[in-house]
């Protein structure tokens, strides 16, 4: 089965979508203003990345637009149906004493892991099948 072409304006439009669904899914879950804002800002920094990256390496606009669509897409399914000990995971680490994190779960390291290959694999199947 060949992989469909995306032209950069469809690109464009999945990366618009992907990043509304990680502000809409990972937003929420943060359970200060601080966190909030710092998690609103993460596409942006991805931007930056990925831009400087990109110049850096040759990459063309729809390499970049690739990258990002799969990074926000990727972090939501890594998550999804775990918002409950993600809230629990935030507000231990800010109510934490001495530096001393809890532990994170592991069906949310699991879930997160097959999640990003998961998405790793579709990228690579996008880019050169």
């Amino acid at each position: 089965m060949h992989p469909p072409h995306f032209s950069i304006g469809t690109w464009w439009v999945v990366a618009v979508v992907a990043t509304a669904l990680f502000l809409a899914v990972c937003v929420p879950l943060m359970p200060t203003r601080l966190y909030k804002i710092r998690i609103a800002c993460a596409p942006l920094m991805g931007v930056a990345f990925l831009s400087a990256a990109a110049s850096l390496r040759g990459h063309d606009l729809e390499t970049l637009l690739s990258i990002h669509s799969t990074v926000m897409l990727a972090v939501p399914l890594g998550i999804a149906g775990r918002g409950k000990e993600i809230r629990e995971a935030a507000e231990q680490k800010h109510e934490a004493i001495g530096g001393q994190k809890p532990p994170v779960s592991f069906k949310l390291t699991a879930q997160s892991l097959a999640a990003a290959f998961a998405a790793l694999l579709v990228w690579a199947w996008l880019r050169w099948g």
